[in-house]
């Protein structure tokens, strides 16, 4: 792994139609190593913080390729 960004997908608001908006905040430089349950339960604090309820957390890692 090259990389990894959290994506926290929240809901602000509803539109006119009364759907949800959906918006999100990503962070990124997060350690490749950390576990998917620590970045869960910085999640749920974040969601604290946004005073949003979370809609979805997402994981995005990037790795490199190479010819050996």
């Amino acid at each position: 792994k090259l990389s990894s960004t959290l994506v926290l997908k929240y809901i602000d608001g509803v539109d006119a139609k009364g759907n949800d908006i959906i918006k999100s905040q990503r962070f990124a430089k997060v350690k490749t190593t950390a576990v998917e349950q620590d970045l869960l339960d910085v999640s749920v604090e974040m969601e604290k913080l946004l005073g949003k309820t979370l809609n979805e957390v997402v994981r995005e890692d990037q790795s490199g390729i190479t010819n050996a």
